[in-house]
């Protein structure tokens, strides 16, 4: 079989996607890139079925751009339908994070379900509410529960990475973490205000990664500012530096907004990287135990902050009575992603997903 890896751009240097696409080659299928200006003017013949990842996503920009992206992404649709491509939609979360047009968000991912021919997903959790978002479409039947691929050794050690000069700042605290680009539905701000709120305690806190706009970022510095017990980096990580800042951190931080949020590649790095997190309970997090990491829920966004503080406050009193508490979660959590979520556990099932999409190419 022929796929095509949709990507965002020609820079991206997803982990994740790239991960897949060797796991793909040694089954035996042929991979190549393509893009968005490939999906609206380039040669789709050749090619027997198309993955896409995150393809509902058009916010962002100004006013006028996700409308104009919208369109773009149902004429590129369109193409691939014409080019009797098999279509692997990827559903990474519940719904796109703060769409500014949700009706457009909505139609997006109904036309994304109704043409693909198979629906991937992390957990049942997930697929569960895709029909709970299109009750009576039968999306379901062609959903497919499968885990993503670990992180483990997915990034080289370094250890002239700057960040290891900050923990030295913090010496003796407990670190935690924020790592990855730094959208609004990630709710950094309840980081910070635990930082604000946790001054005179033995806890520091670290965020790393590059906000979603130049306005973002300028609002989470001015609120950062004051805090002497947290430190900022506000840029595109490079690979370099990943692992350094996975080894520098007591654990990580995702009070994401469960309204959108379903999986997270973060959890699964930190994972990977021997590290358990603090995060609500969305459902890629539900599929752990729960020994092993901070997990908590919530209602409403009024009341998110207390119960991520009291989490929060849970890993810290753990570390106080015994620092090595948190290295055998991540211990043990790394030992579960080595288990179940390697190539060896989950190739097999992607086998099996590809033959049955030749066998359904040859009947038509």
């Amino acid at each position: 079989m022929k796929l095509l890896m949709h990507r965002i751009n020609r820079t991206d240097r997803n982990v994740h996607l790239q991960r897949n696409i060797e796991m793909f080659r040694r089954l035996g299928i042929e991979v190549r890139d393509v893009y968005n200006d490939d999906l609206l003017r380039g040669d789709l013949s050749g090619a027997d079925a198309i993955c896409l990842n995150w393809f509902e996503n058009i916010d962002g920009g100004q006013a006028f751009m996700p409308p104009l992206r919208y369109a773009r992404r149902l004429l590129q649709l369109h193409r691939i339908k014409k080019a009797g491509l098999s279509l692997l939609f990827y559903m990474h979360n519940r719904f796109p994070h703060n769409p500014r047009y949700p009706k457009l968000s909505r139609a997006l991912y109904h036309r994304l379900a109704k043409q693909a021919d198979v629906i991937l997903t992390f957990s049942e959790e997930t697929g569960a509410g895709l029909e709970e978002l299109f009750p009576g479409e039968g999306f379901g039947e062609k959903t497919e529960v499968i885990r993503p691929l670990n992180y483990i050794g997915a990034y080289p050690s370094n250890p002239d990475a700057p960040v290891y000069e900050t923990r030295k700042i913090y010496a003796g605290k407990l670190l935690v973490c924020f790592l990855g680009k730094i959208s609004p539905y990630k709710n950094v701000e309840l980081i910070i205000r635990a930082a604000k709120e946790l001054a005179h305690e033995d806890i520091a806190f670290l965020i790393c990664g590059e906000p979603v706009s130049p306005e973002y970022r300028a609002k989470l510095e001015a609120l950062a500012a004051p805090c002497k017990n947290l430190s900022t980096d506000f840029r595109l990580i490079p690979d370099s530096e990943m692992a350094s800042i996975l080894d520098v951190s007591d654990l990580l931080a995702m009070p994401y907004d469960t309204r959108s949020a379903a999986n997270s590649g973060t959890g699964r790095l930190a994972f990977s990287y021997g590290r358990s997190v603090i995060t609500p309970d969305i459902p890629s997090m539900n599929a752990i135990p729960e020994a092993l990491i901070y997990k908590y829920h919530y209602d409403s966004p009024d009341e998110h902050y207390e119960v991520f503080l009291s989490a929060l406050k849970r890993a810290y009193a753990d570390w106080q009575h015994d620092p090595e508490l948190l290295r055998e979660k991540g211990r043990a959590l790394k030992q579960l992603m080595e288990t179940d979520y390697s190539e060896e556990a989950i190739m097999e099932q992607y086998r099996e997903i590809f033959r049955r999409l030749a066998d359904k190419r040859r009947s038509r």
